[in-house]
């Protein structure tokens, strides 16, 4: 190789070598971008390398934990949002995060003991509002889980969550028009809240408004719910406090043979007969699904 060709084979290779070299703060960038796409193993990727360049990287071990959350590795979440608390321990962000795994466990102390370090650094986070009513609600504290939905739900009107489970609350609190109300609008927000569309039925049947519930029932099953067996249960209840026995039995044949077994003794008892009403109707109780 001529003295010529040398220096412009480095100049060459010399931007190829800076560019193969990010630092940690673009791998944290890079991070960010990749679990704002949902792209999790890339993103952990980034934040591995990022605090393998700077293990005291402000934000990082934050980061790492919310994307090992995601990924459901509670462990490895909780020992990165402890190794980010001695780092930063005045970040809200934090403690709404690590509640949400506390939550998810069931450990309802520790949750709440999070949320409401997350509310003294900052009460206008509606997040920390909604964890805390997440923890009071599991922990059937309806009238704490109000306070905190109200707070979370005027911080955040677009809170779909929020509105979902201040719906169920105050359906088990008998004030039913509300509750509707708010499911309604959770749902216009998010049609996919995971049991949503049978709540909001469940709701207006208790309300006797049964032709609304018909209607939403349906939704459910023509998306073939999880809970196709118990919409089948309620709409044929629904068509049997109408009067209207064909299609009543139509459903309770269904839902009987999906499994369920109070339509079965429907079946046997109403549907078979010439009866004009069910002899001992079943009391059919479904809590509201909240996921967490």
């Amino acid at each position: 190789m001529t003295r010529t060709g040398l220096p412009i084979l480095i100049a060459l290779l010399f931007p190829i070598s800076l560019h193969a070299q990010r630092t940690a703060q673009e791998h944290l960038s890079e991070a960010r971008s990749a679990y704002g796409a949902n792209a999790l193993e890339t993103a952990l990727a980034h934040a591995d390398s990022a605090l393998k360049l700077d293990a005291a990287l402000a934000g990082g071990h934050k980061l790492r934990g919310d994307i090992k959350q995601r990924q459901r590795n509670f462990h490895g979440a909780l020992l990165d949002y402890t190794k980010a608390e001695r780092q930063n321990p005045d970040d809200a962000r934090l403690y709404v995060s690590r509640s949400a795994i506390h939550i998810s466990q069931g450990h309802l102390k520790e949750a709440v003991a999070d949320c409401d370090r997350a509310i003294k650094i900052n009460p206008n986070d509606a997040d920390a509002w909604y964890n805390r009513a997440c923890a009071d609600y599991m922990g059937r504290n309806n009238d704490g889980a109000m306070r905190s939905l109200d707070r979370a739900v005027k911080l955040n009107g677009q809170n779909a969550e929020a509105l979902f489970l201040r719906g169920v609350v105050r359906g088990e609190q008998y004030k039913e028009a509300a509750g509707i109300a708010d499911l309604e609008a959770a749902l216009a927000l998010n049609p996919a809240i995971p049991g949503g569309w049978m709540s909001l039925g469940v709701l207006q049947y208790e309300s006797k408004e049964f032709e609304a519930a018909i209607a939403t029932f349906t939704r459910v099953i023509d998306a073939k719910d999880e809970e196709l067996k118990v919409a089948h249960y309620y709409r044929a209840d629904c068509h049997y406090q109408q009067g209207r026995k064909g299609d009543a039995c139509f459903d309770f044949r269904r839902s009987a043979e999906l499994g369920d077994r109070d339509a079965q003794v429907i079946i046997r008892s109403y549907c078979n007969t010439d009866a004009e009403k069910i002899p001992k109707k079943p009391g059919k109780q479904r809590r509201s699904v909240i996921e967490f």
